[in-house]
């Protein structure tokens, strides 16, 4: 298509015919010309960002307290929920991501072509279930899970989770109000079906809710060195995403989508901005919850 409507604007201008092409095929013939220009800009964002994220890691790393098992287990008492009742509640959580992945992800996936990883919020989803197997380990088996460097594991993945599900939530509930994509997501213009699917909602919705559950009874930190982990995960989603556009000619986000002109560097460095800001203000309630708990 950005071929045709490359043609058909340099037609027109040669030939001075009455054909007045339409603002899309103006944009699609101009970025058509200059996707190499636009790719290296992209890479150049990357690589600050990535740089940004190894020097805020290395900055931080001497002030990242280590984190004891116990307390990644530990429920905080709210309500009087206990550790093993925390514990039932993630493991809930880990087995429904199983399940999702396994069924979704896999099953779906090779009978209609539904989700195979493509987008960021599959990603999420995963690392949400990963995040949560852990913490249900540590919880219901104290004993046994101990390991500090899988602690310590489980609280950077739990740093990362939070905002990088955010960004997907607010993204995909964004698409719903200003930029309906049914045709492209379920092949049919179902709107607004296409986003009330079941794994849709479990994505968009269920996660946040999970996670803000967790949030309330477990103690969990988040720690400020974390931060350039959410970048270098977010980095490597972009290179994966790349790999799908290089390969399949088809790229599921316009943020990473080169080929879509300058607006994608934009939004590229919003959606990097934005894990940011998300990471920060879940921060900033993890310290505020800390401090509540540890009021007498």
């Amino acid at each position: 298509r950005r071929a045709d409507a490359s043609a058909r604007v340099s037609l027109s201008m040669n030939t001075m015919d009455d054909y007045i092409p339409s603002d899309a095929e103006v944009v699609d013939g101009a970025s058509q010309k200059r996707p190499a220009v636009i790719l290296v800009v992209h890479l150049i964002s990357m690589v600050l960002w990535v740089a940004f994220a190894m020097y805020d890691i290395h900055k931080h790393a001497a002030g990242n307290r280590a984190v004891s098992p116990a307390r990644v287990g530990a429920a905080n008492g709210k309500l009087g929920v206990t550790r093993f009742a925390l514990g039932l509640g993630r493991l809930a959580v880990f087995a429904f991501a199983v399940f999702f992945v396994l069924y979704h992800l896999c099953y779906e996936n090779i009978k209609h072509h539904t989700d195979g990883m493509e987008y960021l919020s599959d990603w999420t989803f995963v690392l949400l279930g990963a995040v949560f197997g852990m913490t249900a380990a540590f919880s219901l088996a104290p004993e046994t899970f101990a390991s500090e460097n899988v602690a310590d594991l489980a609280v950077v993945a739990h740093s990362v989770v939070w905002p990088t599900n955010i960004l997907s939530t607010i993204g995909a509930w964004y698409s719903f109000v200003f930029f309906p994509q049914c045709v492209a997501l379920e092949g049919v213009d179902n709107y607004p079906w296409c986003y009330l699917e079941w794994y849709r909602l479990s994505e968009h919705g269920l996660n946040m809710i999970m996670l803000g559950l967790d949030g309330y009874f477990g103690n969990v930190p988040i720690r400020r060195g974390d931060l350039g982990h959410t970048l270098v995960f977010m980095a490597v989603y972009t290179v994966w995403t790349w790999y799908l556009q290089f390969t399949t000619g088809k790229c599921p986000y316009v943020m990473f989508d080169f080929n879509a002109g300058w607006e994608s560097v934009a939004w590229f460095n919003a959606a990097m901005a934005g894990v940011v800001v998300a990471f920060l203000l879940v921060k900033k309630a993890y310290d505020a919850r800390d401090a509540k708990n540890a009021k007498p």
